[in-house]
C-alpha cells in the first residue's frame, strides 16, 4: 500500500529529494501573481512544497493533505512553529473537506495514485471556480536507465505498471474540465555518487517498494549484485553515474 512504503520512507526522504525539491520550486515558480485566502496541497509527503508555499505565502491557511500517516506525523512535528498548516491524513483520490479552494497545488505525488482521471475529476471538485490548481509530475522516463537495466536482467520480474505519460497525463487533466494555462515539460539527469549510492537514495525515498517499482517477485542476491555492476559501467557519468528523472508542471484553471 503506498501510504504504508512512503510512512517507512518518513524519515529518510529529503537526503536525496533533489529532483523532488526542483519540481516544488517549479510548481511554485508557476503560480501567477495572486494570494489566497486559503490553499489545498495534495500530497504534501515531508513538506517540501509546503515550505515554498509558507515563504512564498506568509500566514496563508495551508490544509496538508497526504496518504502516508508517518509523513504527516514527520511534518507536524517539523512545521510545529506553523500553526496555520493543517495537516490530514487523506487521499488524493476521494478526499472531501467539506470546502472549495481557490488555490490547490501538488508535486511529486499524483503520479502513484491508483486511477490518475478519478483523482483529477476530485480535484476539479474541490476547486472553486475560477480558482488555480498548480501540479507537478514525475513521468513514465524517470529512472528508464533503471527500468531497462532491469528488464535485460530478469524481464520476468519487470513491474507491469509505469508512471503516466506526459500526453496521458494532459488528456486526464483536460477530460476532468481544467483549462491548460501555461505547462512545462522537460527531462533531467541527476549525478549520484555510485550506482549503490542511487539506489540506497530512490530506496531511502520509498520508490523501490511501489506498483511502478515492483515486479512479481524481487530481485535474489545475484539479480541485484548484476544489477548494480551493470549500471556502473552503463550509466557512468563525470563524478558518478546518472539517472533520469522526467518531469512534467503545470497550471490549470477551473
Amino acid at each position: 500500500m503506498i501510504g504504508n512504503r512512503f510512512s517507512a520512507a518518513a524519515a529518510t526522504y529529503d537526503r536525496h529529494a533533489r529532483p523532488q525539491l526542483a519540481l516544488a520550486q517549479s510548481v511554485v515558480s508557476m503560480l501567477p501573481e495572486m494570494y489566497p485566502e486559503q490553499i489545498l496541497e495534495l500530497g504534501c509527503g515531508t513538506g517540501q512544497l509546503t515550505r515554498l508555499l509558507t515563504q512564498t505565502f506568509p500566514e496563508v491557511l495551508i490544509d496538508a493533505v497526504d496518504v502516508a500517516e508517518k509523513m504527516i506525523e514527520h511534518s507536524r512535528a517539523k512545521f510545529a512553529r506553523y500553526p496555520h498548516i493543517n495537516w490530514i491524513v487523506g487521499d488524493a483520490q476521494t478526499w472531501w473537506g467539506g470546502e472549495r479552494y481557490p488555490l490547490i497545488v501538488s508535486s511529486s505525488a499524483l503520479h502513484w495514485v491508483a486511477d490518475l482521471k478519478a483523482t483529477f475529476e476530485n480535484i476539479f471538485e474541490l476547486l472553486e471556480p475560477g480558482g488555480t490548481f498548480s501540479l507537478g509530475m514525475m513521468l513514465q522516463g524517470t529512472l528508464k536507465e533503471l527500468h531497462s537495466l532491469r528488464g535485460e536482467i530478469c524481464p520476468e520480474k519487470t513491474p507491469a505498471i509505469t508512471l503516466p505519460t506526459y500526453e496521458e497525463t494532459k488528456a486526464c487533466l483536460q477530460e476532468a474540465g481544467f483549462q491548460l494555462e501555461r505547462r512545462k515539460h522537460s527531462e533531467e539527469e541527476i549525478v549520484y555518487e555510485d550506482a549503490k549510492a542511487f539506489l540506497k537514495a530512490i530506496h531511502e525515498q520509498g520508490v523501490t517498494g511501489g506498483k511502478v517499482s515492483t515486479g512479481n517477485a524481487p530481485l535474489n542476491r545475484s539479480e541485484l549484485s548484476q544489477l548494480v555492476a551493470d549500471y556502473q559501467e552503463a550509466f557512468a557519468s563525470d563524478g558518478g553515474v546518472y539517472a533520469t528523472y522526467e518531469t512534467a508542471t503545470f497550471l490549470l484553471t477551473k
